[in-house]
């Protein structure tokens, strides 16, 4: 495998790379596989990409699926039409878009999620303004959802979840932190289930909020 950097405008179709950097705006037109991708301007990809670690600073548009063990996110990330993304973890600040399922072991993102289904194992997503910079800010108000949530999701599905300021119809899971300005139109709840004032939950199945 070899490295790869596109500086300005360049264009790829696809092929294995050890570490392939994205510092201006690139295509790709193929299926990429790679230890280590990092898109620090503006990257378009129409084909699978298998990564081991993805670091997105930029804006990237993914028409294929997306794997990867690490997606570390400083921007904005969309996975058009049916793409689905399946990570080990995800952290970091920024927007996540997708009309599909996104799969990841652990989240931890401090931005925006928008998708049809996410499950884990633990999800944490903090959708807010406080701690943002000018970009940031700028970034979470073009991805408000319809609802006035930073954050619109179908489903959230996972053993351990901690979500502020989400739209969501449906939350299901064992220990469940249901934070400020959040809304969610059902609770599934195994475990502890903690609500903050500011939110507005609908039906509750299976556990007793408390404060």
């Amino acid at each position: 495998m070899r490295d790869y950097s596109i500086q300005g405008l360049g264009s790829i179709s696809g092929g294995e790379f050890s570490r392939l950097t994205v510092e201006g705006m690139g295509n790709n037109h193929g299926n990429i596989m790679a230890e280590f991708l990092s898109i620090e301007g503006v990257f378009k990809s129409t084909g699978n990409v298998n990564a081991q670690v993805i670091e997105c600073e930029g804006v990237a548009d993914f028409f294929g699926n997306l794997r990867c063990k690490k997606l570390v996110m400083e921007g904005v990330l969309n996975l058009k039409g049916d793409s689905k993304l399946e990570a080990d973890d995800i952290v970091g600040e920024g927007c996540i878009n997708s009309k599909a399922d996104i799969n990841a072991d652990r989240i931890k993102l401090h931005g925006c999620v928008n998708a049809k289904g996410i499950y884990g194992d633990q999800i944490e997503i903090e959708s807010k303004e406080e701690g943002y910079s000018t970009i940031k800010k700028f970034l979470h108000k073009i991805n408000l959802s319809e609802h006035g949530r930073a954050s619109n999701i179908e489903l959230i599905e996972a053993t351990r979840i901690i979500i502020t300021g989400v739209y969501a119809k449906e939350v299901n899971g064992h220990d469940i932190v249901i934070g400020p300005y959040c809304e969610v139109e059902k609770v599934d709840c195994t475990g502890t289930l903690r609500v903050h004032d500011t939110a507005k939950v609908g039906t509750i199945v299976g556990a007793t909020p408390s404060a």
